[in-house]
């Protein structure tokens, strides 16, 4: 089974900064470590009610395994726990989308 990493990322590419908000991020970055490939999409969701909840189900489908942000709320929290995602929380302000993909490479 790949590994799938879910970053929330402020721009569209690897060199755009990570985005401490997750339901509200700009962009999520879907990097599959297996294949050492990733691809960029506009969050769909970030000007909804329960984005972070939207984001999550979204996520799923995608196959995700674990995501990566800055900060969740508690319904989200609790959410994703129960879906038996991986949460990793990089409080890291200026951290780059591409330091974070070389940091889980194996």
């Amino acid at each position: 089974m790949d590994k799938i990493f879910a970053i929330t990322s402020t721009g569209k590419t690897e060199k755009s900064f990570m985005d401490l908000r997750f339901g509200k991020c700009e962009n999520v970055v879907i990097f599959n470590v297996t294949s050492n490939k990733y691809s960029v999409f506009e969050n769909p969701f970030k000007d909804a009610e329960n984005s972070g909840i939207q984001l999550i189900g979204y996520l799923k489908e995608l196959e995700v395994t674990s995501i990566i942000t800055g900060e969740v709320g508690p319904k989200v929290s609790s959410l994703l726990e129960n879906e038996k995602f991986q949460l990793i929380l990089l409080p890291e302000e200026r951290i780059k989308v591409e330091e974070i993909m070389d940091r889980i490479k194996p």
